[in-house]
Parts: C-alpha cells; structure tokens; sequence
C-alpha cells in the first residue's frame, strides 16, 4: 500500500480516543498498559515486547489508517455516511479513522481505496481512447478480468493471486488491484539464534485504472514497467469491451498536446476560476534528438528569452503553476506535468475539473 512519510506510531496512538485505542489492540490479543506515558521511553518498552511480526502487521495497519486520517477526511465521511457509524461532533480524525477501521473491513476498506484513488494513485495516469465500444461491467465481467489478470502475473512469476475493488465515481469505473511483485530475499540476523538467516517475501503493489465511459478513455496507474501497463489495456479491453485486438492508436495516440506552449499561443492569464497560470519547467529536444535541455524558473512564460521559440524545437514535457482562486482566501497553487503523447499529472479531486477544463480550452487536453 502506499504511504506517507513521517508516521510516528506514538503521536497517532497518541490521539486516539483511549477505550477505541484499547478495543484496537484487544483484536490483537495484546493488553494495552494503562501506565504507558507516551512522554517517556514506557511505550518503547511496550512495542519492544510485542513479538517482530505481528508489531510489524500492526505498524502497517496503523499507518494506513493515519494516511487516511491525514489526507483524506472527505473519504472516511463517506465511509461514516454510508456504513452509518456514530461519531463525536468535535473528535479528531485519527479517532474517526479507527472507528472505520474498527466498524468492518467493507467500510475502512471503501475509506481507504477512495484514498488511494483520489491522492495517490490518480495524480500521474496514461490516458488511452478506444473509439466505438459498448462497455459491460457486470459481475461475470469483472471476474473474466480477475482471471486474466491473475494468469498474466502468474506466468510473469510475481503472484498467484489478486485482490480487485470497483468503485463507482461520477460516472467513471475505478479498478483499484493489489497484487505480488517479484519475491525478494534479505539477510537478516536472529538475535534469538545469534546467527544470520535468509528471509524471503513478496512484495505488494496498487494498480489503478479508471474508465471513463462517456468518453471512452481508459487512465492508467501501474506501479512496473511498460510491458504491464499495455497488458492491463489488452485485458480491459478483452473482458469489459469485447476486443479481441487493441487498436494502435488507443496505446500511441496522443491525448495530450504541449503545441499551444510551443507555439505560444496558450493563455495563461487564467479565468473567473483561475488568477493565472505560471510556466515553470520545460525539457525539450534540439537538433532531432541529440541535444535535450531542461529550464526551470519561477515563469518561463516568454521563452523567447531562452532561446525557445516555435523554430522546430520538440517539447517533451512541461510543468505549469495553476494559482486557482478561494473565496476569501488566497489562491491555491497546484503543480501540474504535462507530458505527450498520454501522460499527465494533475493532483487534488476538486481542483483537477478546473484545471482540465482550462486546459481542455487551450487545446492541451484534447479530450
């Protein structure tokens, strides 16, 4: 799963509501001391005697659930809502989090995909158009997909198995799947033998892929190397589109446009909903491919003081500063990579429509 750094175990037990707290580590068969002062070295000494691997199952788990209290409180509200879970009216969200968690493993996990979907595996997709397809996502469907999915990694020798959620967002279809990696072994020393030992695991990754069906365009997030993310499109189109053969375009075709940077003629003094726009990297190509130069600066917007105009040079990639406006706060500033022929990188639910919209208008986005 993937997870943010700067967890501290002790400050999120920390501000937890004790009796949740409590009832959390019963599940684990564990009495949590009520002598543990968390301004002393007490609560080391209380994980310290927790045994190596279910300590390490618990590390995991609490830090999901912080990430999720931290980062996506619209989504355990969603959770609150539909699984009806009670809560306090001023609690902290590291306590509705438990909560959730506590509730069901339907409800914490439909908190936590909703996470992983909108802040963080959403934010850099691959874009791929199919033209004229009748889309069917039913039960039989999703399961063809698992089938295929899970034959795909097993001659590839990462996994057996699969886990896939479908979710449900405006419209769009969201897939989100975990599966294996390749194994990997360490070294690691057993302090009980007083000798070194080999240990083996397989490591864990989140795949997303989102479906949009009113445009027919299939986002990727695939957490390996190339050859997979096509495979996902070969297998999606298989079992939900009814394609036998992916066509060309749909995997080259370009979805995204840096041209109107290029030639200058994009717009970067915004709208009602944008105070303005700031070019701020730009990695391009010179002399076919033998020369490559990136700029960064605060505004490249004039590039013509660069050297950079529309005489032929290829652009490979641009990041632009959206400053989109509050009511009664200032403006919001939001980093966004643009990269042809399908990739983009464009973070936050409720700013994201804004921004694609604006560049939809200024020809980038061409769907």
């Amino acid at each position: 799963m993937a997870k943010h750094r700067g967890f501290k175990i002790d400050k999120f037990l920390k501000a937890l509501e004790p009796a949740l707290r409590d009832e959390y580590f019963r599940a684990k068969e564990i009495i949590f001391p009520a002598t543990v002062n968390f301004n002393d070295d007490s609560f080391d000494t209380f994980l310290d005697g927790i045994e190596d691997g279910k300590r390490a199952e618990i590390e995991e788990e609490l830090h999901c659930i912080n990430d999720t209290a931290d980062h996506a409180r619209d989504c355990l509200q969603l959770a609150v809502r539909q699984f009806n879970i009670q809560r306090q009216e001023n609690e902290t969200s590291e306590t509705t989090a438990m909560r959730v968690f506590l509730h069901s493993d339907d409800a914490f996990s439909l908190a936590f995909d909703y996470y992983l979907y909108f802040r963080v595996l959403s934010e850099r997709l691959s874009h791929h158009k199919f033209q004229a397809v009748t889309p069917d996502f039913s039960d039989a469907k999703v399961a063809e997909f698992k089938t295929l999915v899970e034959a795909y990694y097993r001659d590839e020798g990462k996994s057996d198995q699969c886990d896939i959620r479908q979710r449900i967002d405006d419209g769009k279809h969201v897939f989100l799947i975990a599966r294996g990696d390749f194994m990997k072994t360490h070294l690691v020393f057993d302090e009980d033998r007083g000798k070194t030992s080999v240990r083996s695991f397989r490591p864990a990754r989140e795949d997303i892929l989102i479906y949009n069906a009113q445009r027919h365009i299939l986002c990727l997030n695939v957490d390996s190397r190339t050859g997979d993310k096509e495979k996902y499109i070969e297998m999606f189109g298989k079992a939900f589109l009814g394609l036998d053969t992916i066509d060309p375009a749909t995997l080259t075709g370009s979805l995204v446009d840096l041209e109107p940077i290029r030639g200058q003629t994009f717009n970067y003094d915004g709208n009602e909903h944008i105070e303005k726009v700031m070019l701020t990297e730009v990695n391009t190509e010179l002399r076919g491919g033998s020369l490559k130069l990136s700029l960064r600066s605060n505004n490249l917007a004039g590039m013509q003081a660069y050297g950079l105009g529309n005489d032929g040079t290829k652009y490979v990639s641009a990041k632009l500063r959206f400053l989109v406006k509050r009511d009664g706060k200032k403006s919001k500033a939001v980093s966004v990579i643009i990269k042809p022929p399908e990739n983009s990188k464009i973070p936050e639910k409720k700013e994201k429509k804004i921004i694609e919209d604006y560049l939809r208008e200024q020809g980038v986005m061409l769907e």
